[in-house]
């Protein structure tokens, strides 16, 4: 019988992951024709200082695949790591500690995978995401759609001049296979974020689906690590020296994120190494370099004030030699 493992990463999450465990435990187990089994839902804890622990054992006492395993190496890439590879099913998927999932999650997630591994084998490494409700801490929808409210195109990850700049997938929503996580683990600290490089090595490697239905509530409250920020229509107008230093951290984070994958795998394929060696080479290129690159859509925003900020970044960004 086909199994998923849960890769769970907590910190201080009293409050909600009772509920997001309990959740997962409920969802639906049947895909299409497939009937599968829950593996162990495996938290990875940064050693809390509230009762996240004690909660999480009281519930593993009642569940035997609810494993507690303390982590003490700080940060989300390193808990994710650790949560991962605890895991030993074939399909794997991600968990934030403060979320609810609805019951069709894991079965509509899985069933998009076996379409993908049915039609690439199962030695293609595989990637599914989906989309997801916003909520307040209380669970009141604020968003219908994330990609929606985040203005996200989802199939950005088809095309590497936008998917290296800039990630489109949550990765509380992702489920992958076996053969991915062999190859993108584990993720690097130089990686923007684990969701971020799961998706550059599926997209880039492999194959990636996703789902235009939410499959979980994502709860969005003051202690949130990574969070959705509001999108305002016309924040570059009201706010652009903001928007412009907020573009540039972001560009930064992504150009060491692709020197990270390029060490990591130096050789990738054609229709995505332009990308890549470019964006990683950004700073130490000209002025006129820069912007010869982006006129030929080395790498690209898909709206149009953010390519906006990113020519104004490749004119004003100094020159670095290393």
């Amino acid at each position: 019988m086909l199994k998923i493992d849960v890769a769970l990463a907590s910190y201080n999450g009293e409050a909600f992951i009772a509920e997001q465990i309990r959740s997962i435990l409920h969802c639906n187990r049947q895909a299409g024709d497939v009937t599968f089994e829950l593996g162990n839902i495996n938290v990875s804890d940064n050693l809390s200082s509230d009762q996240t622990a004690a909660v999480v054992k009281a519930l593993s006492s009642e569940h035997s695949n609810v494993r507690y395993f303390p982590n003490s190496q700080r940060g989300v890439i390193h808990n994710f790591n650790h949560a991962i590879q605890q895991c030993s099913a074939d399909y794997v998927m991600l968990s934030d500690q403060d979320d609810v999932w609805l019951p069709e999650k894991m079965t509509s997630s899985l069933q998009k995978l076996l379409e993908l591994e049915q039609k690439y084998g199962k030695d293609c490494p595989l990637l599914v995401f989906t989309d997801l409700h916003v909520t307040d801490s209380q669970l009141k929808v604020t968003a219908p759609s994330f990609f929606a409210a985040q203005r996200l195109i989802p199939d950005s990850y088809h095309y590497p001049k936008h998917i290296f700049l800039a990630n489109v997938a949550p990765g509380c929503t992702m489920i992958m296979n076996r053969k991915l996580l062999e190859l993108a683990m584990p993720v690097p600290v130089e990686a923007s974020m684990h969701d971020w490089w799961f998706l550059l090595v599926a997209s880039t490697f492999g194959q990636v689906a996703h789902i235009e239905r939410p499959t979980m509530l994502y709860r969005q409250h003051e202690n949130n690590q990574v969070g959705a920020p509001s999108k305002r229509y016309g924040a570059f107008l009201f706010s652009p020296l903001s928007q412009y230093q907020l573009a540039g951290k972001r560009l930064g984070q992504a150009e060491v994120q692709a020197n990270a994958f390029l060490a990591h795998f130096p050789v990738v394929p054609e229709r995505c190494a332009e990308a890549v060696k470019f964006l990683a080479s950004f700073r130490r290129l000209s002025r006129l370099e820069r912007l010869r690159g982006l006129m030929c859509h080395k790498i690209e925003h898909r709206t149009r004030a953010k390519k906006v900020i990113l020519y104004l970044l490749a004119l004003t960004l100094s020159r670095t030699r290393s």
